[in-house]
């Protein structure tokens, strides 16, 4: 028969025993609910990354367009527009119309007196189209070489760039051309149509000119604009979205989706554009990758690693 002693002991002996093995078995009740993501894949669920706008997309042909950017401003179509003179020498009787109106081929925009027949006769709009400029108050003597009026057809209007030396080798006409508001409100693709033969002397630059449609009055004269000129364009057969490229690991990656989430995928790159870049190598015709908000992909990847450490 063992001793009080003895029984104690045995007793601690058991216990140790049994807390060992309940930790033991907690331990491994863990590892297979909650198990570890593969090195180098974002455990990122489609729903997660929907929530979260990754938006994802197929690699696929993609049209690479080179452009260089230009400055300008709109003008009125220089061929749709008339300067109004009186027919003869006279006094000017009554003005009609204002700047800014809207005027019919036909209208009266003033009416003179005759210095020789004091009679007054109507000046009358040639086109239908709106009234830019008005050199002419009711008392004022004028001849027919005063210009007293002018009026343009705005449903079209012209663009002019300036195009300095560093960019003359690249624009010719008939490039085209992506017109965009100062404040990105407005856009218009059209076809350089003017390239002037030379330049001018004060600021070291040639016009180039482009025509847009005016039918709803979007541009107005005087606006300033920019223009990216397309100066190459080709098919690439595999490219992206600018936005899914990301470095990683001194690396150029895309984040490719597969069955567990999102793997960094090392490409090689080649010609790009502002909506496109050519991938050469590392990436196949129909996979899909991470689009936009890639970068939401790298942060994951990087807290990954830094738990890990």
């Amino acid at each position: 028969m063992k001793t009080r002693s003895e029984r104690a002991v045995l007793y601690a002996g058991l216990l140790l025993t049994s807390l060992i093995l309940g930790a033991c078995s907690e331990k491994k009740t863990d590892t297979t609910t909650k198990p570890a993501a593969a090195a180098g894949v974002a455990a990122i669920t489609p729903q997660a990354a929907a929530a979260a706008g990754i938006q994802v997309a197929a690699a696929g042909p993609l049209d690479i367009r080179e452009t260089i950017t230009l400055y300008g401003t709109v003008k009125s179509n220089g061929e749709r527009e008339q300067n109004l003179r009186a027919r003869y020498p006279g006094t000017i009787r009554a003005v009609q119309k204002s700047i800014g109106d809207a005027v019919r081929r036909g209208d009266t925009l003033l009416t003179v007196e005759s210095s020789s027949s004091l009679q007054t006769y109507a000046v009358s709009s040639p086109i239908n189209g709106t009234v830019l400029d008005r050199k002419a108050n009711p008392g004022e003597a004028v001849n027919s070489d005063t210009i007293l009026m002018r009026v343009a057809d705005l449903s079209t209007a012209w663009v002019e760039f300036a195009v300095f030396n560093r960019d003359l080798g690249h624009v010719r006409p008939d490039m085209p051309v992506r017109v965009t508001a100062a404040d990105g409100g407005f856009l218009a693709e059209a076809k350089l149509n003017y390239v002037a033969p030379s330049g001018d002397a004060d600021n070291q630059s040639v016009v180039a000119r482009a025509t847009v449609d005016n039918a709803r009055n979007t541009w107005i004269p005087g606006q300033f604009v920019t223009g990216d000129v397309v100066i190459s364009a080709f098919r690439a057969p595999v490219a992206v979205l600018p936005s899914a490229l990301q470095t990683f690991n001194g690396k150029s990656v895309v984040f490719v989706e597969g069955p567990n989430g999102f793997v960094a995928r090392p490409v090689t790159v080649g010609r790009r554009s502002k909506t496109a870049v050519e991938v050469t190598s590392g990436l196949r015709v129909g996979e899909r990758y991470a689009a936009a908000n890639s970068y939401l992909v790298k942060a994951d990847l990087l807290k990954g690693e830094a738990e890990e450490d």
